[in-house]
């Protein structure tokens, strides 16, 4: 009986000084509600201002519905506040490739004293919208086939201009080998005839 008795008096004692901690801690945001208009493969980024309008020091934390959890970056999402201080947090919004349409989900500040470890305190949820269109990644996609015809194209004449130079410098090289032919031949006749002119001189003397 004495050992139900001091739990229970233990029991209400704790309920006592949580209550008197929520009591204590404060918590108020701006804009009371958010909404985005997303597209697919583009970060959309939002401030959310956090504002401590407890008597005492408070500990904060900010997340979001867990299936969305993915789609977003907080920065900072746990942070302290003194009463009267106030702290801009960046919601930043990527959707998945799979994403169009209309979503509707929550965020959440929780606020309690720094012992508690957020197991007992006060919070908002905080309403969010998203819009998501996936033309962003259509006109990307777009892009990026355009980019690659082109460097194809670019590819494909640069090719064809080496294979030609090519070709022009084996002509040159041809015209040349066969002048240098020419030049012997002229060369080989001209000795001979200067040679027979000799022999035919020597005949006559």
């Amino acid at each position: 009986m004495f050992k139900k008795l001091l739990i229970c008096i233990i029991f209400t004692i704790f309920c006592i000084y949580s209550v008197a901690n929520v009591s204590a801690v404060g918590v108020g945001v701006s804009p009371a509600n958010m909404s985005f208009d997303a597209h697919v493969g583009i970060t959309e980024y939002q401030s959310l201002f956090v504002i401590n309008d407890g008597q005492s020091i408070s500990d904060y934390r900010v997340y979001v519905d867990d299936q969305y959890v993915d789609w977003f970056s907080i920065s900072p999402n746990n942070f302290t506040l003194q009463p009267g201080e106030h702290k801009e947090v960046i919601i930043g919004l990527k959707p998945p490739v799979s994403a169009n349409g209309n979503y509707d989900m929550k965020a959440y500040v929780i606020a309690s004293a720094p012992s508690s470890d957020f197991e007992v305190g006060s919070g908002i949820k905080i309403p969010v919208k998203i819009n998501v269109s996936n033309k962003g990644l259509f006109y990307a996609s777009g892009a990026i086939l355009v980019l690659a015809v082109g460097m194809i194209l670019t590819g494909t004449r640069w090719n064809r201009k080496r294979k030609q130079n090519r070709v022009n410098l084996n002509t040159a090289e041809i015209r040349i080998a066969d002048t240098a032919v020419v030049s012997s031949a002229v060369d080989e006749v001209t000795n001979c005839d200067l040679g027979l002119g000799s022999g035919l001189e020597d005949e006559i003397d």
